[in-house]
């Protein structure tokens, strides 16, 4: 049996076919019908602003990235065993900031945990938030348990920065890019792309892709490493991660131009004539 096989994690890792197949996509959490079932486009927008909830809530705490990170891998597995039309995204992302903070050893309070997510879901409203920071302290609380259950107590968490560590010095890459690696794999952590590749393989094809965006070559195939083991299909998973990772950034630029046009619309600013392209 080889490692890759013998990894307990392995229940956490998903194929591209699972992911339209989710019980949010379903509308069934395996046990019982959840009602309401979403497109699988719908159910990527409501994960993507789950941890973005995730990653505002560790701002306004000023706790370490690697919360963040952790807090997200929870928030994609607990939506593998539950469906988003039970259980609301904003408080399941605020019980995984809050197990996080556990597991990652920056620990926060109750009482400031609750008013930082109470924060960030009035959008910055100070009075509305102190005003439903004991609602979030029961909703914390009661969904922590929830979480770790649907988790299966499985805490332990391997990022991949851990690999894009090893890999760099190994292969002369520069800290500038390892760095681009590591904020590459901060942006996707909002996707399910760790339900989709173990962290050795993110880890590459964050580097590959930072490597293409500097114009870097590095002095051998990543393949060819002796610090970091790959799966024997490893060049097909990282076409595919990187991909993955490409067409997030090009759904963001699109959703910011959208915004960008919605906010020209509403201020009444005349728009830009579409000028016909000749050949």
């Amino acid at each position: 049996m080889t490692e890759y096989a013998a990894d307990v994690s392995a229940q956490w890792y998903f194929s591209k076919e699972d992911m339209r197949n989710t019980p949010s996509v379903t509308g069934s959490d395996y046990s019982a019908s959840s009602g309401k079932s979403l497109s699988p486009a719908e159910e990527y927008k409501q994960r993507l602003r789950g941890c973005t909830f995730v990653h505002n809530v560790v701002k306004k705490l000023d706790m370490h990235q690697f919360v963040a990170s952790t807090a997200c891998v929870f928030f994609h597995r607990f939506y593998m065993r539950q469906s988003l039309s039970r259980y609301h995204p904003y408080e399941v992302a605020g019980a995984c900031v809050l197990l996080a903070s556990k597991v990652e050893e920056n620990k926060r309070g109750l009482k400031d945990m609750a008013l930082a997510c109470s924060y960030v879901a009035a959008k910055g409203q100070a009075k509305e938030a102190a005003d439903n920071r004991e609602k979030w302290e029961r909703l914390l609380k009661r969904l922590e348990i929830v979480v770790l259950e649907n988790c299966c107590f499985d805490m332990s968490i391997l990022h991949p920065y851990r690999f894009i560590d090893k890999l760099a010095p190994e292969f002369g890459i520069p800290v500038f890019i390892a760095k681009s690696a590591a904020a590459i794999i901060n942006d996707t952590m909002r996707t399910h792309t760790c339900l989709l590749y173990r962290p050795e393989v993110a880890a590459v094809a964050a580097l590959y892709f930072a490597l293409e965006v500097h114009g870097h070559v590095p002095s051998r195939s990543l393949f060819e490493s002796r610090d970091v083991m790959l799966p024997a299909n490893a060049v097909r998973l990282v076409e595919e991660c990187v991909g993955d990772m490409l067409a997030f950034y090009r759904r963001e630029a699109d959703s910011e131009r959208e915004a960008h046009r919605q906010q020209q619309k509403a201020a009444g600013a005349p728009s830009r004539p579409h000028l016909p392209h000749y050949t």
